[in-house]
């Protein structure tokens, strides 16, 4: 993403941050849903 923003000509920094919440959080998601998963027996 920062290579994209740099050639559009944007902040790299400010054009990067939604993309790396919205990993984080899907990637939080995924892992608290496996540790249920496996706590609950489903």
């Amino acid at each position: 993403m920062p290579l994209v923003a740099k050639k559009v000509g944007a902040d790299p920094a400010v054009f990067s941050n939604p993309f790396i919440s919205t990993f984080c959080d899907a990637t939080g998601l995924i892992i608290y849903f496996s540790i249920a998963t496996a706590v609950l027996g489903l």
